[in-house]
């Protein structure tokens, strides 16, 4: 599903099921993270923290392309890159590691591009709302409609019995949409903590360990005695 996280906060909606667009909503949209790192000013603030360079970030301005192309610009230079660094001896490996890598690149293209597509495919809101006027309709008759043939035991079958069907109305949001029950607390995807988690392990943890080689033993020069 998606989050209600928009890159920098995270705020779960307790005791909702269905999340109701504000005002708030509406600010927060356009402050959100994304947004704001693919203008210009975000692409200046990338190049100071030295997350791209001063002629990447000049490629992008002046490609006259919407900032949503940017991703695909930025995976072209990386399969070019890559390319170039198996001809200048850069990255060794041989034909099989390059059309490996290249495959990589083109998939992680085609996952990027499917996105786009889940969002057009998404459920009409008004197949929902008739699925869930259905569940409620029935889960309020069923008191009704077993009462004369069960008496006093259909208050306990009837409990049972919303149960399961409200469980089972939640869950099938969850696998008719490709994005989940939208605003739905306990599915909720915190993107801020895993977009740190990532950006941890590729700045500090593989970085640093890469820093911190230890030399070989055969490459130590022998000790001299005096």
């Amino acid at each position: 599903m998606p989050t209600n996280s928009n890159g920098v906060s995270d705020k779960g909606w307790e005791g909702k099921t269905y999340r109701m667009k504000t005002g708030d909503d509406e600010d927060k949209m356009n402050n959100a993270i994304g947004p704001v790192l693919l203008s210009s000013s975000g692409l200046r603030y990338l190049e100071r923290s030295e997350e791209l360079t001063h002629a990447e970030v000049q490629a992008l301005l002046d490609s006259n392309l919407p900032p949503s192309q940017y991703t695909y610009m930025l995976m072209q230079w990386v399969a070019i890159y890559a390319t170039e660094g198996f001809r200048d001896g850069t990255l060794v490996g041989g034909d099989g590691a390059e059309r490996e890598l290249i495959r990589k690149v083109t998939d992680l293209r085609a996952e990027y591009f499917s996105i786009g597509d889940l969002c057009a495919g998404r459920m009409p809101i008004a197949y929902v709302q008739l699925i869930q006027i259905l569940v409620d309709i029935l889960v309020w008759m069923a008191p009704f409609a077993l009462y004369s043939d069960l008496g006093s035991l259909s208050i306990p079958l009837c409990a049972i019995l919303t149960h399961f069907f409200k469980g089972l109305l939640e869950l099938s949001k969850s696998f008719l949409d490709p994005f989940g029950n939208d605003g739905y607390p306990n599915q909720n995807i915190r993107v801020d903590v895993l977009v740190s988690e990532l950006n941890f392990g590729a700045a500090s943890r593989w970085k640093e360990a890469a820093q911190s080689v230890p030399v070989p033993a055969s490459r130590t020069p022998p000790p001299t005695l005096d």
